[in-house]
């Protein structure tokens, strides 16, 4: 196999692993799922220590990411960038757990671009935005399972980017 037909299997691979890995999970048995369930006591919500106090989450809702709920939080977080012209942003999108890996890995890698996109056009220069990332449902703002628990993990953070 050469070098490039081998860069174009490792996309196939990895979303082949991906897709396959909850059926294979689901697939243990009773037995063993109870020998390795997580304590619910252990159980935390995600504090990134470089979130930006000043600058709210973007909250999407449900299964979408054209546009924010709340477009004033989004002016708002602009207006503050502006007004800083110093700070370096990276957006960390998320999800609820609704849909499977791939898919929620996806949206919430489209919503940080929506949202890096919209700062561009309401006057954040693109250098200071460093990147923008999907993490889909992996650490969530909230453990509950109410409607209100799952749309604070529809987000993209503004996290402050090191030198």
């Amino acid at each position: 196999m050469n070098p490039s037909s081998a860069n174009s299997v490792l996309p196939v691979l990895i979303l082949a692993l991906a897709t396959s890995l909850p059926s294979a999970l689901k697939a243990t048995s009773a037995q063993d799922q109870e020998q390795f369930a997580p304590d619910s006591s252990t159980l935390r919500v995600w504090q990134n220590s470089g979130r930006i106090a000043d600058l709210k989450d973007v909250i999407f809702d449900y299964d979408t990411h054209e546009s924010a709920s709340d477009q004033a939080i989004l002016e708002a977080n602009a207006l503050w960038l502006k007004d800083h012209p110093s700070v370096r942003i990276r957006l960390a999108g998320y999800t609820d757990p609704s849909g499977d890996i791939v898919y929620n890995l996806a949206l919430s890698q489209r919503r940080a671009e929506t949202i890096k996109q919209e700062l561009i056009r309401l006057g954040v220069a693109e250098n200071r935005i460093v990147f923008a990332t999907g993490w889909g449902e992996l650490y969530p703002n909230c453990l509950e399972s109410t409607e209100e628990c799952l749309r604070q993990n529809r987000r993209v953070e503004f996290v402050q980017a090191g030198d």
